[in-house]
């Protein structure tokens, strides 16, 4: 199946079109991605191969490449190369021994829970943004580079985000991320953390973004900004938003992206308390 017959939804608020999915299509599409799987380069197909070798046949299943067509649009060689980078970055990343285990606090993240505690990246729960979009807050304020190592930091920001691809919706439509620089200082500023999650969200991690809302950016927002923009690259930096002035008129605009306050935490205004280290407790009971 071409891709330029996959029928499209119309543009949303963010300019995204998203594939009309069914049986048919979801069939013919894994069927293409094995293909191109079968035909990328010994380089880029390293990792994929240890995983098929390594991995428990639940981690690398159906489910898990179609989380890769949608983030792709159902462009089978794009999600393919994506799926090799994603391997390669994730071996880099958690090392041969942590690889390959399942992604849970038990498993991949069993010695990063320092790291996860900080809370750089939470996940704003139960809310979604209008279309389903799950939505991840970060405040950068919360780093304290004498209390967590910068790869163990990397390996959280991972698991939020697949925490967020949990939700079918989330594959389909994307993540919101809202960033809150307001009370961030320039000692807090780590452009090598900055770097690391960048390159693990471009072309890696299965994950849409639909759009990047950065609320209350601070006096030092001139300095960090052009290292922002350096780090997304080019199709990312499209996808940022700016929102500042009182808490009331960042509040306005949000809402414009249907981010109103039932959605968003109280450090935005908004009504949702992130209880972050009840969320993790909870997970890790469930064993996720």
């Amino acid at each position: 199946m071409s891709n330029d017959s996959i029928p499209m939804s119309d543009e949303d608020m963010y300019g995204q079109r998203h594939p009309v999915e069914n049986p048919d299509l979801i069939a013919a599409k894994l069927e293409e991605l094995e293909e191109e799987l079968s035909q990328l380069s010994d380089e880029d197909s390293q990792g994929w191969k240890q995983a098929k070798a390594k991995c428990s046949p639940d981690l690398i299943n159906d489910d898990f490449k179609l989380m890769f067509l949608r983030c792709e649009v159902f462009n089978a060689d794009l999600a393919a190369k994506r799926i090799g980078k994603y391997w390669n970055k994730r071996i880099s990343v958690f090392g041969q021994d942590k690889a390959f285990l399942p992604m849970t606090l038990d498993g991949a993240l069993k010695d990063d829970h320092i790291s996860l505690g900080v809370g750089l990246a939470r996940l704003v729960v139960p809310a979604k943004d209008p279309a389903g979009r799950s939505i991840i807050f970060a405040d950068p304020s919360k780093l304290d580079s004498t209390k967590y190592d910068r790869e163990s930091m990397v390996r959280a920001t991972w698991y939020v985000m697949h925490a967020a691809l949990e939700s079918v919706d989330a594959q389909k439509m994307g993540v919101v991320m809202v960033a809150y620089p307001k009370h961030v200082q320039i000692t807090q500023v780590d452009r090598k953390l900055m770097k690391l999650n960048m390159e693990s969200i471009k072309g890696c991690i299965p994950v849409r973004l639909a759009a990047f809302q950065i609320c209350h950016p601070p006096e030092i927002f001139s300095i960090i900004f052009p290292l922002i923009k350096l780090f997304l690259g080019e199709r990312l930096r499209k996808r940022i938003k700016v929102h500042s002035g009182s808490d009331e008129r960042v509040l306005e605009q949000l809402s414009k992206y249907g981010l109103t306050k039932d959605r968003l935490p109280t450090e935005l205004g908004g009504a949702i308390v992130l209880e972050h280290d009840n969320w993790l407790s909870e997970r890790k009971s469930s064993s996720l």
